[in-house]
């Protein structure tokens, strides 16, 4: 009976944790789907997506129209001679790649689209951890340790209650 009502009270607790998440609704995640080129370069070119891939730059760039930019390594400490290329875009997205000296600080690129000259700070990608994270997610992952947590208390209170296990364990 008391494990009957320690079940019922435990079952509860994670009910009315967990109800609260589930009302919520994810509207950002849609309008920013439909926006994601949001450095505008100039009126007709804005950057998509940038991240580091070894030693090259990968640039997801979207145009409204035909246009040619050059593209230049920048970051470089100390001296020396920069990477540059000419890079002719199709109307839409267009990807590029431009090598660049990776020396463990900050590595970029600079844009010059007509008049303006941009410039990109790009961060190498993680593969463990690939962000970003909103608050859903970071709720999500609450929820989820802490029901583990619960079903594992749940399940050694359970087992020892029933005499499963003679050694004496703390619970809690």
């Amino acid at each position: 009976m008391r494990l009957a009502l320690f079940a019922l009270l435990a079952l509860v607790a994670v009910g009315s944790l967990t109800g609260g998440v589930a009302a919520q609704d994810n509207t950002t995640a849609v309008a920013n789907a439909t926006d994601e080129c949001t450095e505008t370069i100039n009126e007709y070119t804005a950057i998509c997506d940038a991240e580091l891939d070894g030693s090259d730059v990968v640039i997801d760039i979207h145009t409204d129209g035909p246009q040619t930019v050059v593209v230049t390594e920048a970051f470089r400490k100390g001296s020396g001679e920069l990477n540059q290329r000419r890079v002719s875009l199709d109307e839409g997205r267009n990807t590029i790649r431009h090598r660049v000296t990776v020396d463990g600080g900050s590595e970029g690129v600079t844009i010059a689209a007509g008049q303006t000259l941009y410039q990109k700070e790009v961060r190498s990608s993680s593969t463990i951890v690939a962000g970003p994270f909103t608050g859903s997610d970071v709720q999500a992952a609450g929820i989820g340790g802490s029901l583990g947590v619960a079903l594992t208390t749940l399940y050694l209170v359970a087992r020892r209650v029933y005499g499963r296990t003679e050694e004496p364990e703390r619970v809690a």
